[in-house]
Formats: C-alpha cells, sequence, structure tokens
C-alpha cells in the first residue's frame, strides 16, 4: 500500500514534468475548445487524462504479470537478485533526479519517438467531439518518459497484476490535478519550478525503490 502511495506522490510531484513534455498537446485541446462551454473543455480534458491512465493501468498490470510469471518459474532466486539490482536503479534514478544531476535521471531516461504522435493528435483537434482526446491520451500513455519507466520497474517487482496495474494508475491519477489546472497555461509553469518538483518527484521514486528492495531482501532471507 506504502508503494502506491508513493506511486501517486511521484506522479502529483512529476505532473509539472509532463506539462513541460506534453503541456503543448494539452493546451492545443483546450484552445479547440476555446469557443465552447467551460463543460465541454473539462470533457476534453478529462477524456484525455483518462485515456492516460487506462494505458498508465495496463501497462502496470503486464509488468507485474511478467514479474509474476519469472517469479514462478524455478528461475525464483535469478529474479530476486535482478530485482534488486533494477530497485537499486529506481534508487539511483530517484536520487539523481532529487539532486539535479545530469546523468542517470529521469529525464535522460526519455526519448526523441513521439512521431507516432502526429497521426492520434491531429485527429483529435480537428474532431468537434471532446471523446476524441480518448484515444489521444491511450496513445499519449505510451509517450517515451522517465517518469513512466522507473514506476514500471516497481511494479514488476510486485509480482501481481492487480498491485502493478494500482501501482501505474496512482502514478497516473497523481499526474491529473496539476494537468488539469495548468493544461492551458503551460506556458506559464517556469522551467525553475518545473527542476524543483522534478526534485521533488526524484525523492518520491527513490522511496519507491526503497520499498521495492526492502520487500525484496524480506523474502530471500525468509528463504534461508
Amino acid at each position: 500500500m506504502l508503494q502506491i502511495w508513493l506511486a501517486f506522490v511521484a506522479g502529483l510531484a512529476g505532473s509539472f514534468h509532463c506539462i513541460g513534455m506534453c503541456g503543448g498537446i494539452v493546451a492545443a485541446i483546450s484552445l479547440k475548445d476555446k469557443d465552447g462551454a467551460l463543460g465541454s473543455r473539462l470533457k476534453s480534458q478529462l477524456f484525455y487524462n483518462t485515456g492516460r491512465i487506462v494505458t498508465y493501468t495496463l501497462l502496470g498490470a503486464l509488468a507485474g504479470l511478467i514479474g509474476s510469471s519469472l517469479n514462478l518459474m524455478a528461475m525464483k532466486t535469478v529474479f530476486r537478485w535482478f530485482m534488486v539490482g533494477a530497485n537499486l536503479m529506481v534508487i539511483m534514478v530517484g536520487l539523481s533526479s532529487a539532486l539535479g544531476l545530469s546523468v542517470l535521471n529521469l529525464s535522460t531516461l526519455e526519448g526523441s519517438g513521439a512521431r507516432f504522435l502526429t497521426v492520434p493528435v491531429r485527429r483529435a483537434l480537428a474532431a468537434p467531439s471532446p471523446l476524441a482526446s480518448l484515444p489521444l491520451g491511450l496513445v499519449l500513455g505510451l509517450l517515451p518518459c522517465g517518469l513512466v519507466y522507473a514506476p514500471l520497474l516497481v511494479a514488476a517487482g510486485t509480482g501481481s497484476p492487480i498491485t502493478g496495474a494500482a501501482t501505474m494508475a496512482a502514478m497516473g491519477l497523481g499526474t491529473v490535478p496539476v494537468m488539469l489546472g495548468f493544461g492551458t497555461a503551460s506556458s506559464a509553469v517556469s522551467g525553475a519550478l518545473r527542476n524543483a518538483m522534478l526534485r521533488a518527484a526524484g525523492i518520491a521514486i527513490a522511496l519507491m525503490g526503497v520499498a521495492g528492495l526492502w520487500r525484496v531482501i524480506g523474502k530471500m532471507a525468509a528463504h534461508h
């Protein structure tokens, strides 16, 4: 349960980083509905965020299922040592982000593979219905993002599709308040504020790694 709450905190703090990455798309969705009622603009944002969270949840369930499958195989010991390394990696990424280091932080885990978003973005902006933002959110959930990669490792370490899904859903839900509040004003979020919140997200990520590492070591100790 602690891990799920830490995932929510990581999402909440890291949501300012989300605005830096995809705030332009969120702002474009709002501008599309600028002449419409507030309810219509809000629906577009809610559908978009719902799509993201659904994708994160499915990824978390898949990661937990993979972890469960490996854990049930004869290579339990190998899997546990792998998860020790994975959680150490999560801790290093979190600490690097928290300390503002330029290597192995949440930003350096990201890629530029966002070209696949061109078509769904164009379709979402052209469609009059707020529901068009839902598939855009589903696709955008696959955008290379360090804030997603680290919790996914933790989700795999749970060895449970349900807990893995809950971990990633909590992370996604944590991003919603800021994304809704600042979606139409991404340029108003200063770089300094984004950096500060990214460091806070790093602390939460590192604590997730510590919690996961503690759980794995506890299981290893129980079998000796």
